[in-house]
């Protein structure tokens, strides 16, 4: 045993080098980050999560974005993935400042487990040391890590793959600690943020399970035995299944089938980058020529990997080479998504509700994967010697490094692309102030809005720079807000960033947006320019309403399409008139000096105080969701769907204490099932 320890050691510290390497500038220079959604999507999420520990809460709601939503049952947050909460953690304790360097280091700890763990798994599939780090460095190194590197969501959850086949590899003969690692390690891809690659996940260990049955590597018991592990894991990771499958349902992310259409998929022409790396010119986003997302365009895993992968497919057949050739083939398919007729016929045969969820493209971890599995196999019949495998070890390496390192879709410079801080916006500090000093006048704090010709990161950073914004960026996105969005923006129902193209819409007022950001002049009665600053103009809004208000005059309807075609009339006045929710309800509202005080505001509890001659309606501009109760003077009151988007109870005449709290019941009950079946893997592993 600790001869075979020695003989393995150097290959794992080069597993643990290697990714070191290849993102040294982003781990080790002060002005380097991982692109794109890493900042404009992820660093915002998690910014807020690391807010919420510093003020000793659990994420619940964040108040940024949209006029509101669940942070938790946001699924892109990973509010309930131990490295996200480490990272969130200590970002608390040193400032949101290392929050990027910690996000990163995460990450970069997360490929070279993915990489040790492949190591494993090859070592299980009988091959020398050094054929079992070839396979390790490819997967680490290759096409899937290197792309995907904006998605820390996807890296995230494709860590955990080798552990997987590992676990199923161990269960031909049945172990309960192998078994629970199953579990754990299926839980883990759906808690990591990208459901698409937890898809892929769970796709491949029945497939592989079902491989090794058909090519007698096991018998049917070993799909049963993975069947019921990928149950217990969907059971341990209720806590964040249940709460975004909610969310789900509750946003526009339920029509995103009218944007796939028959399903997606990476096209079949982006297999020329196995060969020839810029092929379709990833390396230089202005002259990108390829039919889709470059991200989905780079397969490369070096030269020599793909030709051992070849020989290990077209040799002599061996142990082990028929079952991850067929998987190869299979997720190669599924990856091609409606590229290929096979694929379009088989998306298109699938409900629209199962066919939103695949994202084809996804599956190319899979197909990562087992390519480095067979280049390994590859390796061990090839090169004959361990020195031979060593050199070319060394070789594919250096290749991976010097081809696929700090190319755009792994690394960006933020003296390049300054982006969005807590100092500065898009690079101004002088802008942020601005901002901050209009919005900052009320408690709450009001919120801002953007024209078309201002950028869309500015939706999705608002956590990031400390101001809310009635707009947002996610796939998630609220279907109520949107439908609201859409009384000033043209576009489909499913659409997740509608900026404002009417600017005299009194929608814009009435969702509190106290600020209009442009980049060109504007003449619209009721905004008046406040500024200038990098090159954008601030306009405030003097027509917003308060967060809060009594309504002059109601008008009940059945539900939300009939509030959304009021809300969405160019006739629609809520100056004058509050749509509600409420079926053949009537709802009286008193004229007079009536108003709304703001006592305390929080995240998850909002404390007001009403006065009114009358009974009358309190309309409070942030998102109608599940979970919120309301209260007068105690007692428990209605909410009701307000203005398509918002939240309104009826007071009673007089003075009142009034309390909205946040209290997600899905959340509560789905941890509870988490936290039984955790229980449960744990006796499972000590019995």
């Amino acid at each position: 045993m600790i001869e075979t320890l020695q003989r393995t050691v150097p290959f794992r510290i080069a597993i643990v080098a290697a990714p070191l390497i290849f993102h040294r500038h982003v781990l080790f220079y002060p002005d380097h980050l991982f692109p794109w959604d890493f900042r404009a999507v992820n660093l915002p999420l998690v910014t807020l999560i690391s807010d919420s520990f510093r003020r000793g809460q659990w994420p619940l709601w964040d108040p940024f974005t949209y006029c509101g939503m669940p942070i938790f049952a946001n699924i892109q947050a990973g509010s309930f993935y131990p490295p996200v909460i480490a990272s969130a953690g200590v970002a608390a304790l040193l400032g949101d400042g290392y929050l990027p360097k910690l996000l990163a280091i995460s990450v970069v700890a997360q490929i070279i487990f993915a990489g040790l763990c492949a190591f494993e798994l090859m070592r299980k599939l009988e091959v020398r040391p050094a054929a079992a780090w070839i396979a390790a460095t490819i997967f680490e190194l290759g096409c899937f890590f290197a792309a995907q590197a904006e998605h820390i969501g996807a890296i995230q959850a494709a860590a955990w793959l080798p552990l997987i086949w590992l676990s199923i590899l161990h269960l031909r003969r049945f172990s309960r600690k192998w078994f629970a690692i199953l579990i754990v390690s299926l839980a883990m891809t759906i808690l990591a943020g990208l459901p698409q690659v937890a898809l892929a996940a769970f796709a491949s260990a029945a497939c592989l399970a079902a491989l090794l049955a058909l090519f007698r590597q096991s018998d049917w018991r070993l799909s049963v035995v993975t069947g019921t592990a990928c149950l217990c894991a969907v059971l341990l990771a209720s806590i964040q299944f249940f709460s975004t499958a909610e969310l789900t349902q509750n946003s526009v992310a339920k029509y995103r089938a009218e944007w796939l259409g028959t399903g997606g998929g990476i096209p079949p022409s982006a297999l020329l980058s196995l060969v020839i790396p810029n092929y379709w010119g990833v390396f230089n986003p202005s002259t990108l020529r390829g039919p889709t997302d470059l991200t989905f365009l780079y397969l490369y895993s070096s030269l020599i990997g793909l030709v051992l992968a070849l020989g290990a497919i077209f040799g002599k057949s061996a142990k082990w080479d028929r079952p991850f050739t067929v998987l190869l083939a299979i997720f190669t398919l599924i990856m091609l998504g409606d590229k290929t007729l096979i694929g379009r016929a088989a998306l298109t045969s699938l409900p629209v509700q199962i066919r939103i969820g695949i994202h084809p493209e996804f599956f190319f971890c899979v197909f990562s994967l087992a390519l480095a599995v067979l280049a390994g196999l590859g390796a061990e019949r090839l090169l004959r010697s361990s020195r031979a495998q060593v050199a070319v070890g060394v070789i594919i390496a250096c290749d991976l490094i010097l081809v696929s390192s700090g190319r755009p879709m792994n690394e960006e410079s933020s003296k390049a692309n300054p982006g969005m801080t807590q100092d500065a916006a898009d690079g101004s500090p002088e802008l942020l102030t601005r901002l901050r000093a209009i919005l900052n006048r009320n408690i709450p704090p009001s919120r801002f809005d953007m024209r078309p010709d201002v950028s869309y990161l500015w939706s999705s950073t608002a956590p990031v720079l400390g101001i809310p914004t009635s707009n947002g960026c996610d796939p998630l996105a609220p279907e109520r807000t949107i439908e609201l969005r859409r009384a000033f923006a043209n576009g489909p129902r499913w659409g997740t960033c509608y900026q404002v193209e009417n600017p005299n819409s009194p929608v814009l007022g009435l969702m509190n947006a106290r600020v209009l950001l442009s980049r060109s002049e504007l003449s619209v009665p009721g905004l008046q320019l406040a500024g200038e600053a990098a090159g954008y103009k601030i306009y405030e809004n003097t027509n917003a309403f308060d967060r809060f208000f009594l309504a002059q005059q109601v008008r009940t309807v059945d539900n939300l399409t009939a509030a959304s075609a009021i809300v969405r009339s160019p006739d629609f006045k809520p100056s004058e008139e509050t749509i509600v929710e409420a079926p053949g309800k009537q709802i009286a509202t008193s004229p007079g000096e009536n108003r709304v005080r703001v006592l305390s505001y929080e995240a998850t509890d909002i404390r007001l105080e009403s006065e009114s001659q009358g009974s009358a309606f309190l309309v409070a501009a942030d998102s109608y969701y599940p979970g919120w109760r309301a209260s007068v003077d105690g007692q428990p009151a209605r909410i009701y769907p307000t203005d398509a988007a918002f939240r309104g109870i009826i007071v009673p005449a007089g003075k009142h204490a009034v309390e909205f709290r946040f209290v997600p019941r899905t959340l509560y009950l789905s941890a509870a099932a988490s936290g039984v079946t955790l229980i449960g893997v744990l006796l499972l592993c000590c019995l």
